[in-house]
């Protein structure tokens, strides 16, 4: 499959699988950055996505995210739609400082994980539940 891209700023970074085995492609920020405490920032990528039609990109974080800044996906997945790939597009990640400290990083951060995913359109039909109930929600442990 092929995605284009459109770099928005000459800093972006075109996303790489870090590995032969990853599911993932990293996405990384074009700008030096703070986030303040219990705040939340739009961090830009650079990058605007021309998905194939009936695609998704489904935005993660990184599994280190967390662990090395404290930050947060402030939406904790984010969803780019084939159709947000206009000229003013451009793919941002979204996160949010739980912590009481300012968090810094720098241009080139890869802070997220992206995937592409073909999507199938559903159609509702109204009706009867479809069987009994089983214990409600969290029942199962």
């Amino acid at each position: 499959m092929i995605v284009r891209i459109t770099k928005t700023d000459p800093r972006a970074v075109i996303p790489a699988y870090q590995t032969d085995g990853a599911a993932a492609f990293d996405l990384a920020v074009i700008e030096d950055a703070t986030v303040a405490p219990k705040a939340s920032a739009f961090l830009r990528t650079g990058l605007i996505f021309g998905l194939p039609p009936d695609h998704v990109m489904l935005i993660f974080p990184r599994s280190s995210l967390y662990k090395k800044t404290g930050l947060r996906l402030g939406n904790q997945t984010g969803v780019l739609d084939a159709d947000y790939c206009g000229p003013n597009d451009e793919c941002l990640i979204y996160v949010w400082n739980p912590g009481d400290a300012a968090v810094h990083m720098k241009a080139g951060t890869r802070l997220a994980q992206a995937i592409v995913l073909q999507r199938d359109r559903v159609t509702f039909e109204e009706g009867p539940a479809l069987g009994e109930t089983r214990g409600g929600w969290g029942s199962t442990g």
